[in-house]
């Protein structure tokens, strides 16, 4: 029998949390080891031997349920949750078909700062392992708990390390999934990063993570070197209250009450951001960003 990704629930139900996950949305296991671990020793219906709590199926023509006792090799798997509102796609693919260069990426400018280890296992990448949702529970929060949960089984199993391309970040397995703030349904750390880069009129601060749940980027500019400093803790902390549902809209305000933030159309360098939809937090008054920044840090201590 051939399984087709069609059979179980597709996207287009209500998400609870007012949004819901991008079809764009991907991490990838860049695996060091050969052979590859079966999926069932990674996923596995409860009660079996396997790290992660799941159904997996081969999607290959011709493949049956005794491939998933075999090593993982090139071809398509899904692995869906136990309630099957969340399904997976797992594309196993060689790094070379994958056109990823090892050397070249340690060589580029995000290369040259990562640490040792990290150089290493990226170094040491046989074999990438896709994986990206086919469809989700509406509630997004648990589709996003199982999604981190066989990313990080598939890297502990094969040595490897997680490229996260829309936050910019490679994570070893043990830095994929934080501990949650009390009360909290997810770790913003996890999905959203912070970039820095200097302007014309000063440092800005950006968000990197946000389009995974098709939710524009948020930007504060004109930041000199303590705006920059706090703007990191703020923008993560803006960023988990959106992803807590309380979304942002043209015109609103957020920050102290002293010294607010408005929220504007940003996206302006169109050579960063173009495809990207992006608010800009701007200072409400005759105040500067700063200003607003440290308002705000005075009335939420770290």
């Amino acid at each position: 029998m051939r399984y087709r990704l069609r059979d179980v629930l597709p996207f287009g139900k209500p998400k609870t949390p007012g949004f819901g996950i991008s079809g764009d949305y991907f991490l990838s296991v860049l695996a060091g080891t050969a052979p590859l671990p079966p999926l069932l020793s990674v996923v596995a219906p409860k009660g079996a031997a396997s790290d992660v709590d799941g159904l997996p199926v081969p999607l290959a023509a011709g493949s049956t349920k005794d491939d998933l006792t075999k090593p993982l090799e090139r071809g398509v798997y899904a692995v869906a949750s136990p309630d099957q509102k969340t399904v997976l796609k797992l594309r196993v693919v060689s790094k070379e078909e994958a056109g990823f260069d090892p050397q070249a990426m340690l060589a580029t400018r995000l290369g040259t700062v990562l640490d040792d280890e990290r150089k290493r296992r990226i170094a040491a990448t046989w074999t990438i392992l896709q994986l990206t949702f086919e469809s989700h529970d509406p509630a997004v929060y648990p589709a996003l708990d199982f999604f981190l949960a066989v990313v990080q089984a598939l890297a502990v199993r094969t040595n490897g390390i997680v490229a996260d391309p829309i936050s910019q970040v490679y994570k070893l397995p043990e830095e994929l999934v934080s501990p949650k703030p009390d009360g909290a349904p997810l770790a913003v750390q996890d999905f959203v990063s912070i970039e820095r880069a200097a302007d014309s009129d000063g440092a800005r601060a950006n968000t990197r993570g946000l389009i995974k749940f098709a939710l524009p980027e948020v930007e504060i500019g004109g930041l000199d070197s303590r705006g920059a400093h706090l703007a990191e803790r703020f923008l993560l902390g803006v960023s988990q209250s959106i992803l807590r549902g309380r979304l942002l809209e043209l015109g609103g305000l957020l920050g102290s009450p002293k010294s607010p933030f408005r929220v504007a159309t940003g996206g302006l360098d169109r050579s960063r951001w173009e495809g990207i939809p992006v608010f800009e937090l701007i200072p409400d008054g005759r105040t500067t960003t700063t200003e607003c920044l440290v308002a705000w840090a005075e009335s939420n201590p770290s």
